[in-house]
């Protein structure tokens, strides 16, 4: 009963999360959308490594992945013109004031990715270690140019 219980909590919690999400996308249109949508597919694949990773399962499929997130890291810097962080984005504006770092950060999250990409699938300690740097080169972004929600 109780893992009935818990697991029905789990499933409304993600219910509501991913309605959240979703209702947000549903609201933003234009480079806004389009950037978004990249930054969820670019989180659904980390998840993805992630889990394989832990599961040691799918290795050769992390490769993939990274590569998916190594092209949409190539364009990020496209997905941010000038004055698009208008509602719903959570781009703050310290993008624009600090361009030549976001770039830099844009280049580092390409690199390490392209890195991964590379990184022997069997070999699962260094596959794990370069997704943590991928995942390290996601948040230092984040944590300095993202709205916290």
């Amino acid at each position: 009963m109780r893992a009935l219980i818990c697991g029905t909590i789990g499933i409304a919690i993600v219910g509501t999360l991913t309605a959240v999400s979703t209702s947000a996308h549903e609201h933003a249109t234009g480079v806004v959308k389009e950037r978004m949508d990249a930054m969820e597919s670019m989180a659904k694949a980390m998840k993805a490594i992630t889990r394989r990773i832990r599961d040691n399962r799918d290795a050769e499929r992390v490769k993939a992945d990274a590569r998916s997130i190594h092209a949409l890291a190539g364009t990020m810097t496209s997905l941010f013109p000038p004055k698009s962080n208008q509602h719903p984005s959570e781009a703050r504006g310290s993008i624009w004031q600090d361009w030549s770092d976001f770039e830099a950060k844009a280049k580092s999250l390409a690199a390490e990715s392209e890195k991964l990409a590379n990184t022997e699938a069997r070999d699962a300690k260094s596959l794990a270690a370069q997704a943590r740097a991928v995942s390290q080169a996601c948040g230092q972004c984040h944590e300095k140019y993202r709205l916290k929600q």
